[in-house]
Formats: structure tokens, sequence, C-alpha cells
């Protein structure tokens, strides 16, 4: 058993991802950032690998090097090709007794294929850190935490989760919303359904893919959303919490940080929806001024509404018209 190699493994990609991420930030605040390697689909290359891995660091004192999507990662659409993971490991079986004591590596793989040599040998060499999928008590429990100091009833809970089902990245996301709004008190289901973007079958990007490619489609889809919701209320919280995401992706994308799984971490948002996302940055980052105007206009139409200036509907006028506007 090796006291260096670990294997964050098993198929709750929430606990996974946060458990990786504090071990990032306190590995870097403690040796600085320097001293901390990740490798994945998006930066891959068997050299720099091997070199983070085994040569000796200048002006390091301890390293760690994270290996994600290794073993192959069945439930990732950016996997790290099978070739390249057979090559690197074999390398890395030859040469794991030059590995020295103060050099940390884990390797991250939610759903890996246990019958694969890589899988066999973390789990026989490694030291294993499971992460288990909640059940429903663990799942409960977890929405009255993250909702502290806010209180909920069991009922409360029960409807959050019908309405946002049990992904613990939305839940996460929504909770975020609802305490953004709601400092104290007891958490309605009002208050779910005004601040919480409850739609299972969509997500709150959709309407941001067609505005790219069919300003009319976007607006279609919002007549949509008004004839099913009505309320604006509603939809204006989803709405701003959507493109506040793609304006902080174009942030970190400008720092050189195109990491899904970091920027996921930071936005507490699942990878998946972030990678999908960075798939139309380049369309984001071109047209970046006018969504920050959306934005602000959003958030100027919101206050004149609830200050009695403008009635209800300006705020479906508003938002096609700035649609069209693209």
């Amino acid at each position: 058993m090796l006291n260096s190699v670990f294997f964050f493994t098993w198929e709750n990609v929430y606990t996974l991802k946060q458990e990786l991420h504090k071990w990032k930030s306190a590995f870097a605040e403690k040796y600085w950032s320097d001293s901390l390697f990740v490798f994945n689909s998006e930066n891959w290359d068997n050299w720099l690998v091997n070199q983070a891995l085994f040569a000796w660091g200048l002006f390091v004192s301890k390293k760690l090097v994270i290996l994600e999507w290794i073993p192959k990662d069945t439930s990732q659409d950016w996997w790290i090709p099978q070739d390249k993971i057979d090559k690197f490991f074999d390398d890395f079986e030859a040469n794991q007794k030059y590995l020295t004591w103060d050099t940390l590596v884990a390797f991250v793989s939610s759903k890996p294929d246990k019958r694969t040599k890589v899988v066999k040998w973390l789990l026989e060499n490694a030291q294993v850190k499971e992460h288990a999928v909640f059940r429903e008590p663990k799942i409960k429990a977890f929405i009255k935490e993250n909702l502290l100091p806010l209180q909920i009833s069991e009922k409360g809970v029960d409807y959050l989760l019908e309405k946002i089902w049990r992904n613990l990245f939305r839940l996460s996301s929504e909770i975020e919303k609802i305490k953004c709004v709601v400092k104290d008190g007891v958490v309605t289901k009002e208050m779910i359904d005004n601040y919480c973007f409850w739609m299972t079958e969509e997500n709150a990007f959709s309407i941001f893919d067609e505005l790219f490619k069919s300003p009319s489609d976007a607006v279609k889809m919002l007549e949509n959303i008004q004839k099913e919701w009505k309320d604006w209320n509603a939809v204006l919280p989803p709405l701003l919490w959507s493109l506040r995401i793609i304006l902080t992706i174009i942030d970190y994308v400008k720092q050189w940080i195109k990491d899904s799984s970091i920027i996921a971490s930071e936005c507490k948002i699942a990878p998946f929806t972030v990678s999908k996302n960075m798939g139309n940055i380049d369309l984001y980052m071109s047209h970046q001024d006018r969504l920050v105007d959306l934005f602000k206009t959003i958030v100027d139409v919101e206050y004149s509404i609830k200050t009695g200036k403008y009635p209800d509907n300006y705020f479906w006028l508003t938002v096609k018209k700035s649609f069209l506007g693209f």
C-alpha cells in the first residue's frame, strides 16, 4: 500500500469534487500554487505528467499531482484516450520506485471500469477515497445543513426535492440563490417557487443557447415560459443566475483558467454545465458587452417594477426587446 498515492472514486461527483477542491486550496495555500499540478483531457501530455511526478522540484518542497479522469471515467464526455492512459500507466508502474515521499498523487475517476488493469492496481495499492451516492435521508440532511442559518420544514424539503430533484450540484446552486435573497427565517414553498429554477428537463442556459443562434427563437422560448409560468418573478432568478455564471466563466478564461473542474468548483455548479458553456466561450466573449448590458437591464427592470414605476408586463417586453438586439 502506497501512502502517497490516492484514488478518488465512486459516483457521488459532487462530494468528490468538493473534497478535491479542499485539497487543492489547502495545498496551494501551504506550499504555493507552483507545487500543485492538475492534468486532464485539456492539457494531457505524458512527458509533462512524468516530469511532474518524478522530476525533482527546484523551488518546491512538496508536490500534489492530480490526474483527473484516470482511470478512464465512463461518466464523462471529455475523457483521455485509452491508448494515452495505457502508455502513461506502463511508465508509472515502471517508475513508481522513483516516486518520492514528498510527492502526493491523486487519481480521480468517479465511474471507472473496474475490470481494467489501472483500477485493479489502484484498489490494491492506493489509498482509496470512496464517495458514495447519497440516499434520501442524507440528501435531506444536505439541504438543511447548506441552508443554515435559514430553516426549512420537512414538507419544504420534500417540495424542494420535487422541484429540483436530487442532483447535488443543482441543489447547491438553488440553495445559494435562496440565501442570496432570504437572509433569515423559514424557507417557504412560495420562496422556492419564486427563487428556484425548477424545470427538471431543461436547464437555465437553454435560452442562451438559442439567443446566439436565433434571437427570434429565444423570444419564442421566453413567450412559452411566460405562458407557462406567468409570474415574471419566477423567471428572473434563473435568468440572472445563468447570466452571472456565463460572465464568471468569461472572467476565468480571461485569467487563463480554462479547467472546467476548477470553474465548476468555484461556481458550485455541475462540471458538465461548465464544459457545455465552454463550447460557446468564443461566442460569449465576442458578445460580453451585450451580456453585461442585458444583466444590468434585467436588474433595472426588476427595481422599476418593484418600486411601482412600471407594470409587471414591462419585464417581458424589455427582455424580449433586449434579446432581439442580439
